[in-house]
């Protein structure tokens, strides 16, 4: 299981959880991200942390945000440690808060108490 807390930036609850991200070095990076269920890919890391990491780029991408507008991104590859795997994932380039979208959800559970330090859980479906 993942877990993580509801942090209040302000009136803004946003759910977080941490993660150890490596790229082709031995370098390791402890994240922590937001979990943006509005975000369909993997991961998100802002560029500092990529250079830091090594990450190998793979392919450049346009996505379209929800307000319609194309964004460009650069994708990298990068191994999370989830749920005590290592498993080979695809992290878009976005300066900010990093995010973890629908894809790294794919075949969970998703447990969010929506108030100031709530638990997150994310649990494998078995």
């Amino acid at each position: 299981m993942v877990t993580g807390r509801v942090n209040a930036r302000g009136e803004t609850l946003q759910s977080f959880v941490e993660l150890s991200v490596q790229g082709s070095t031995t370098t390791v990076a402890r994240v922590q991200a937001i979990v943006d269920t509005g975000f369909t890919e993997y991961l998100t890391l802002p560029s500092y942390a990529i250079e830091a990491l090594g990450l190998t780029k793979i392919t450049d991408e346009t996505m379209t945000l929800a307000n319609g507008d194309p964004i460009a991104f650069e994708v990298y590859s990068a191994e999370v440690d989830w749920d005590g795997r290592n498993r080979r994932v695809e992290v878009h380039q976005k300066d900010g808060d990093p995010l973890i979208g629908m894809a790294m959800l794919r075949n969970h559970d998703l447990q969010i108490r929506v108030i100031p330090n709530g638990p997150v859980a994310i649990d494998a479906i078995d």
